[in-house]
């Protein structure tokens, strides 16, 4: 083993600056890692809330998914679509989720029973 390159408290080998750092499991922190970090960080905005992975964020997620974080049955939901691009998103349609994205969600108004 040279100067730079000594074992932690772990038994993994710990290089000196200017290398990269293997986990035990062969994957350089840079690159797989950090997309694997971002995954789990995703996190969106409806009606100004903030809902992560923990509350069903996912990559992909349809209209009707996002109404839900906000307690809103599909078949009541108007999904919009507020950055970057305002739009009106159907409740079946999916989307792919950007990290921070914001969404508003609101109830469509029913009177005696007919969509007004």
């Amino acid at each position: 083993m040279s100067e730079q390159e000594h074992k932690n408290g772990n038994g993994e080998h710990e290089h000196g600056e200017g290398h990269a750092h293997e986990t035990e499991h062969g994957e350089h922190e840079h690159g797989e890692h950090e997309e694997h970090r971002e995954h789990e960080d995703l996190h969106i905005f409806v009606n100004r809330r903030k809902f992560d992975r923990g509350d069903g964020v996912k990559k992909e997620m349809t209209g009707a998914e996002i109404a839900a974080l906000v307690g809103v049955p599909p078949e009541n939901a108007v999904i919009r679509e507020e950055e970057p691009n305002k739009r009106e998103i159907g409740v079946s349609e999916t989307v792919h989720v950007k990290n921070g994205e914001h969404f508003l969600v609101t109830r469509k108004v029913v009177e005696g029973g007919h969509v007004a």
